[in-house]
């Protein structure tokens, strides 16, 4: 049995140099989207190569099916902020049954309503968040599909909203 650690992992841990620290009891798993944003390493010093090679870091697509559940869920929830790459990193973690090992909150937020374990370096409490649609005259809220608010007329706001 395979004792490693894995994870599926966003670039930025990449920009943290994460991978390159740990030992070789960890893995990571990295979409084709990430890799891309992540190609300049290669140019400066291959060390993507190395990691890839060495078997410490694997490259896989997420299903096309994971993957579109999960930009139609993000649409719905009023998580446009996030990347296709975003999205990719959830998709491939849904795909695993991994966690996700990422500093970018939006991804966070993003990974918590999916029920996605999720760490993020220097941070231990992670507070969901939600987009909705407010009236700032009548104290209304509405679905994201909204614009105008339908008693007073006023246009709507995006806010954010803890989940309790």
């Amino acid at each position: 049995m395979d004792s490693r650690k894995k994870f599926v992992i966003d670039s930025n841990i990449f920009y943290g140099g994460i991978p390159f620290q740990t030992s070789s009891d960890y893995v990571y798993y990295i979409t084709p989207d990430i890799q891309e944003e992540i190609h300049h390493i290669k140019r400066r010093i291959d060390g993507l190569n190395l990691l890839i090679t060495t078997g410490k870091v694997i490259i896989q697509e997420p299903d096309i099916d994971i993957h579109t559940m999960v930009r139609q869920k993000c649409v719905d929830l009023g998580q446009m902020e996030l990347s296709k790459a975003d999205r990719s990193v959830i998709a491939l973690s849904l795909q695993l049954h991994l966690p996700i090992l990422s500093a970018d909150y939006a991804l966070a937020n993003a990974a918590k309503f999916f029920s996605i374990n999720i760490l993020t370096p220097g941070k231990k409490n992670f507070v969901t968040k939600k987009t909705i649609k407010y009236c700032s005259i009548c104290k209304t809220f509405f679905d994201l599909k909204s614009s105008f608010c339908n008693k007073c007329g006023n246009s709507l706001v995006i806010r954010k909203e803890k989940i309790r």
